[in-house]
């Protein structure tokens, strides 16, 4: 534990663009920011995902949250946050695929 006369400063960088999934939640990242969809929620974001691959596009509100995305050509976008403020990220078909396998598990 630190005292009141130790401090420390690291450099540190935006991190690249990425998706996480585990067992607390989703994290949707497009470098400068982050959005995490709780475990809670993680049901309706598969159902969501499920039917952007079947219909090519959806959306889901609870409350001021929502989740989505569309299929753009070999590209799928992703987006979530609240509904004034939102993160997006793409993914080719191939990553959706494998985030889509992993949270129907």
């Amino acid at each position: 534990m630190l005292d009141a006369t130790t401090s420390l400063t690291v450099q540190a960088r935006v991190p690249n663009p990425y998706v996480h999934v585990d067992n607390r939640g989703l994290i949707l990242c497009n470098g400068p920011r982050c959005v995490c969809v709780p475990a809670s929620q993680l049901r309706t974001c598969a159902e969501t995902f499920e039917i952007i691959a079947t219909e090519k596009r959806a959306t889901r509100v609870q409350g001021p949250h929502l989740v989505g995305g569309y299929i753009d050509g070999g590209y799928v976008v992703l987006y979530a946050g609240t509904v004034d403020d939102l993160v997006s990220v793409s993914l080719n078909s191939g990553e959706f695929d494998a985030l889509r396998a992993a949270m129907a598990r």
